[in-house]
């Protein structure tokens, strides 16, 4: 839903990743305090529609956050305490927002908004493109002029230079959503592109908005096979929106997954190998879910990326180590001093390697060729590693790792330095 590149634009909009300057600040023709940054004032009304079970609402501001300098959110609410009730505030972790409550004791807008700063008001009917408002909403900005958005005949986005002029529409003690700023005779009218706005007024709407954004869930850095397990997590990610089932609790289940099926793996005669076999396979789709769910019910957290991150190098290591002593219990005859070390040392380099060269740049700055890192770095070999149990040739997997996790570093090491040098 949000596009890759960062936008900033004069004092509220970011700057376009690929656009190299910055765009000129706002004319005189808006006096503004230095320090103004944008305000953002959405509806939350009862029965406002839910997408993946976030309300709509919330979901724009958490993905308007990223594009635009947000000063503050205010979100305009019917029920007393609705969204402390609802745990809003870890679907809007780290964002500077405020409830307004229509039924008493809450704060009017008149001492909420900032008078001196600007302000975008949104129809709670359609949820906008961030990229798309971005664009449309910089003229407004240079220009310092009120302008009203209208899509599919509606009026979907009014922008104020200043509050102070919203307010003075509005009655004494206005605690509701302002309906006003988008009946405003002095403001500018704009058509919006088709494309800008996704309609979010019925149940038939919402679907086709929740479909968009589960099929936006796939990773450039999805191969093939991560593709089929794609398309397994996502459809497990799906019946999981309405429980109450947490991505950090996905990860962990993943966690013991993957233990279990190396543990079986390690110390199983065959029929029980290929059980172990997909357990990981099942810790593999779930490593999936759980960064899905996290997106979809906006509960992504630090702490969720770095646990998933050390759940996965521990599955991966304890993978490994069961393939090892399985070849060691059933071939016995097989010297394995050179591969198991081999393993050890390339699997150990090529985790620190994926740590400190690809992890650490963002997903849209990562050019192709570490791309194809990341894809071998993943866990398609699970498919391999099940394949090869069922054989009962597992010590042709533990040469193929062993050789294999060295050139993997290896060459990636190579990749890195001749691009710095060049």
């Amino acid at each position: 839903m949000v596009p890759g590149a960062r936008l900033i634009e004069g004092q509220f909009l970011r700057a376009r990743a690929d656009a190299g300057s910055r765009a000129p600040a706002p004319t005189a023709a808006s006096p503004r305090r230095p320090d103004a940054r944008l305000q953002v004032l959405l509806s939350v009304a009862d029965g406002s529609p839910t997408i993946a079970s976030v309300p709509g609402a919330l979901r724009t501001a958490r993905e308007l956050a990223p594009v635009l300098d947000i000063g503050r959110i205010l979100l305009c609410t019917e029920s007393r305490g609705r969204g402390r009730s609802d745990g809003w505030a870890r679907h809007l972790d780290g964002l500077p927002w405020t409830e307004i409550r229509s039924s008493g004791g809450s704060s009017s807008l008149a001492v909420a908004l900032d008078p001196a700063a600007p302000v975008l008001v949104l129809a709670p009917h359609a949820m906008p493109d961030p990229g798309r408002l971005v664009d449309l909403l910089t003229p407004s900005i240079r220009a310092g002029s009120r302008t009203i958005w209208i899509w599919q005949g509606a009026p979907v986005a009014a922008y104020y230079p200043e509050a102070e002029a919203l307010l003075a529409t509005l009655p004494d003690g206005h605690r509701q959503f302002p309906g006003q700023a988008f009946t405003d005779r002095d403001a500018c009218r704009a058509q919006a592109p088709s494309d800008s706005w996704s309609d979010v007024s019925n149940p038939a709407a919402v679907g086709r908005v929740e479909h968009r954004l589960l099929h936006s869930l796939g990773r450039p850095s999805d191969g093939y096979l991560a593709r089929l397990d794609r398309t397994l997590s996502i459809a497990i990610s799906r019946r999981l929106i309405p429980t109450r089932i947490t991505p950090n609790a996905i990860t962990g289940l993943s966690l013991i997954a993957g233990l279990g099926g190396a543990a079986l793996l390690a110390f199983g005669a065959t029929g029980v190998a290929v059980l172990g076999a997909l357990l990981l396979w099942a810790s593999s789709i779930l490593d999936g879910c759980d960064g899905e769910l996290a997106r979809l019910k906006l509960l992504t957290s630090r702490f969720g990326a770095r646990f998933d991150a050390i759940t996965d190098h521990v599955v991966h290591a304890a993978t490994f180590a069961g393939v090892a002593l399985h070849v060691y219990r059933t071939r016995p005859d097989m010297p394995l001093a050179a591969p198991v070390m081999l393993v050890l040392v390339g699997v150990a380099l090529s985790m620190i390697s994926v740590l400190g060269m690809i992890d650490r740049a963002p997903p849209e700055r990562r050019v192709r060729v570490t791309r194809v890192y990341e894809r071998i770095a993943s866990r398609d070999y699970v498919y391999i590693l099940l394949a090869l149990t069922a054989l009962g040739r597992l010590e042709w997997f533990l040469w193929g790792a062993a050789l294999g996790a060295n050139l993997f570093w290896l060459s990636l090491w190579w990749w890195v330095r001749a691009q710095r040098s060049g």
